[in-house]
């Protein structure tokens, strides 16, 4: 009897995440592979710059430093990936669209400005993706469900210490 099994053959390796606005802003970055802020720094600047000097039909694919960037443009941001030559690009492609969906869902239609003021919210979103650099969640309900939980707990959180407030600025009257 033969048995067959199932290798997960269709893993990406994700080295970092960038996004970047069209002026060249890092708006948001996450290393997954050690670099020194030094050499992070010189990543971002040569990789924004290539990047965004890039025209609009090119493919979203870029051979670096023995590596590949994949990046896609949504609205203002480009959302970079670099991962391992070897990778599938269209399965990075697809890790991005679904962050970019994740982000759209919370948000509702998600923009720069977004990102820049909850910044923290985009980070935790991230990591509830990608772990070590690898997809962890690949159901966007799964995911909501976790930040919707995660903003109730903050919010609970806020409601305790204003109240605690309230309660010392009595109690000090």
């Amino acid at each position: 009897m033969l048995q067959y099994y199932v290798t997960d053959t269709c893993s990406v390796r994700i080295h970092f995440v960038l996004l970047i606005s069209r002026q060249g802003k890092v708006r948001l970055t996450k290393w997954y592979s050690p670099y020194s802020q030094k050499e992070r720094t010189k990543v971002i600047r040569e990789l924004s710059g290539m990047i965004l000097s890039r025209g609009p039909k090119l493919c979203n694919f870029i051979e670096w430093r023995g590596l590949k960037v994949v990046y896609k443009r949504y609205a203002s941001l480009y959302f970079c990936m670099c991962v391992d030559t070897e990778d599938n690009e269209l399965e990075t492609l697809e890790i991005i669209h679904h962050y970019v969906e994740i982000l759209d869902r919370y948000f509702g239609n998600v923009c720069e400005l977004d990102l820049i003021f909850n910044f923290h919210k985009a980070y935790y979103i991230l990591d509830e993706v990608l772990i070590a650099g690898e997809l962890q969640e690949s159901s966007k309900k799964s995911v909501a469900r976790v930040i919707a939980a995660q903003d109730t707990l903050i919010d609970n959180a806020k409601e305790q210490a204003s109240s605690l407030s309230n309660m010392i600025a009595q109690a000090t009257k």
